[in-house]
This record gives structure tokens, C-alpha cells and sequence, in this order.
């Protein structure tokens, strides 16, 4: 093999050791033993006469030149990934790798039983989901579809953003809360109240309301728990933990078995647009453009009546 294919799978080995945060977990991800990274790591700093990653018992970390080879070697690999996708769609069928992202609430409501029932319906492609906070992170697993959740539209990128709903927000507590609250019908009767945050937001004690005939209101809440994971808001509301603001379509359940209760009927929180963000049309590949196609469809139905919706009205 060329000094080019020596490089092109030395900068493999950086790739998945840096995406892993060390050579161990890199080794376990990957099933490539430790011995062979570091000496494929090695043999590259030696070859380019510089320090990619500094490495002992306590400490790893990327250097800035690392960083960069990183960057170059990930492209490389989205490259081949592409060119190999490109073979595959001239088969005219979905197959192949299809990776996503989004937050775990998302995951646990829409996309995880889409992406299940997508993947039974096309045997012949392999579905990575990763479930976060909805927050990027530095050196994470590339994706085809990344789902991201915006109270402002996204700033423009390098990336495609399609839109696929916007997801109406609710007051919500449970029935010893709500009996606790003086009638709890308008903001200014909410000032000072316990409260579950939201790390999502830009401020987790002061709440933006907005209704369609009395206009907005700001609050100033007493906030008990904070957590990135709504999931867990919802979970510290069932336990009595304050109130807490929610997807109307994560509470509909609740409401029917009388576990939540609407605060301030008519008074909702600004609603959370969802993105699907991907690097172009043209470089997804048949089983992308397919999913994205039923994610937009199944996404819409967050937004519609009957998903929770019935209980805005005031």
C-alpha cells in the first residue's frame, strides 16, 4: 500500500479514537485492538513530526493540530461514505447505514418508533440512533439527520434545514400543585410558584406566557429541580415537584387519567420548532430521503388537534 493509503487509515484511527474520547473506548466501539491504534496514532505524529493527542494515565486531549487532522479525516470518511451510498441508490432500493440524532424525549415519543417500524419495513438498512439533549457536542458520531429543537429559527450553515412542526407548549402540574395555587388562572397568580426548569431555556425562574386575546406576560417562578431531559420534568411533575412546562402532545395521557392538570387555561409557553437538519438533498441517500419524508409527515401530527391541543382552549 501507497504512503496515501497509509495515511488515509492512520487518520482512521484518529477519527474513531478522538469520536470515542480515548484508545479504550475507541477499542470497544470499534472491536480494533488498543495496540493497533496507538501504533497507527503513532506512526502518524512520527510522519508528520507533531503531537495530535496528548496521552497518559490521567489525561487525554486533542491537540489543535490534532483537531484539524481530526476534521480532515472525518471529510474523508463522509467522502467514502457518499460514494459508497451513491453505489448502493443505483440499486433504486433503500439500503445501506442511516444515522440520526435527536433529543431523548423525541426519541422516546416520534423518532424511535418511526425509525423501528422503518427499519422493519427495509431490512436492508441499518438505523444508528442517538439519543441526546438536543445539544451539539465537539467530535460527535456524523449523522444524516440531525434533529434539533429551536425556540429561534436556527442560524443559517453549511447544513439543510427542513422544518418539521412546531410543537405547541403547555403549563402543567400535578393536582396537589394545582390545589396549592390560587386558582392559578392568570400570571400573575403563577409569581413566585414552585417550579421544574428546563435547561433548554434561556432562563429556568423566568417564564415567558403568551395568550391569544390578553397578549404576553413574563413570570418570575420558584424553581425546585432543573434538568435537560423532559422526560424527567414530566416525571417531577407526577411527583409534585412544582409546575412545569410541556409538550401539550408528552401530557394528553395525563390529562386523561387526571395525573397532570392545565395551569392557566389559555396561557402557554412559546411553542419548540423542530428541524431536521442534513448536509444536502442530494447527499442523502434513498433510505434518508424516505425517512425524512415519514419523519415530516409523523412530525406534523405534534402540531394538529387532537394532540393535546383540545386542552389550550380557555
Amino acid at each position: 500500500m501507497d504512503e496515501t493509503g497509509d495515511v488515509a487509515d492512520d487518520l482512521m484511527a484518529l477519527v474513531a479514537v478522538v469520536e470515542a474520547g480515548g484508545f479504550s473506548a475507541a477499542s470497544q466501539r470499534f472491536g480494533i485492538p488498543v495496540s493497533r491504534l496507538s501504533r497507527r496514532i503513532s506512526g502518524l505524529e512520527k510522519r508528520l513530526n507533531v503531537s495530535l493527542i496528548v496521552r497518559n494515565s490521567r489525561r487525554f486531549k486533542v491537540t489543535d493540530i490534532g483537531q484539524r487532522m481530526y476534521a480532515h479525516g472525518a471529510n474523508i470518511r463522509a467522502e467514502a461514505q457518499r460514494a459508497l451510498s451513491a453505489a448502493r441508490d443505483s440499486l433504486g432500493e433503500a439500503s445501506g447505514t442511516l444515522r440520526i440524532s435527536c433529543p431523548i424525549a423525541l426519541s422516546a415519543m416520534l423518532v424511535g418508533p418511526l425509525a423501528i417500524d422503518f427499519s422493519r419495513r427495509h431490512p436492508r438498512v441499518a438505523i444508528t440512533l442517538d439519543a441526546t439533549d438536543g445539544r451539539p457536542s465537539a467530535f460527535s458520531d456524523p449523522v444524516d439527520l440531525l434533529i434539533r429543537p429551536s425556540v429561534k429559527p436556527l442560524r443559517d450553515s453549511s447544513l439543510v434545514m427542513r422544518k418539521l412542526a412546531d410543537v405547541p407548549y403547555v403549563l402543567v402540574a400535578s393536582p396537589k400543585v394545582r390545589d396549592a395555587l390560587p386558582g392559578a388562572m392568570i400570571p400573575a397568580q403563577l409569581q413566585g410558584c414552585p417550579a421544574i426548569g428546563w435547561t433548554f431555556m434561556p432562563h429556568a425562574a423566568r417564564w415567558l406566557l403568551s395568550h391569544a386575546h390578553e397578549g404576553d406576560a413574563e413570570i418570575d417562578v420558584r424553581v425546585q429541580f432543573t434538568s435537560d431531559s423532559l422526560l424527567q420534568i414530566r416525571e417531577a411533575a407526577l411527583a409534585g415537584l412544582g409546575v412545569a412546562q410541556l409538550p401539550a402532545s408528552m401530557c394528553t395521557a395525563d390529562f386523561k387519567a387526571r395525573h397532570l392538570s392545565l395551569i392557566a387555561p389559555g396561557w402557554t409557553p412559546p411553542p419548540i420548532s423542530l428541524f431536521a437538519l442534513y448536509p444536502s438533498r442530494r447527499d442523502l441517500t434513498i433510505a434518508g430521503r424516505l425517512f425524512l419524508d415519514e419523519l415530516c409527515e409523523a412530525a406534523s401530527v405534534l402540531g394538529k388537534p387532537g394532540q393535546g391541543n383540545a386542552f389550550l382552549e380557555s
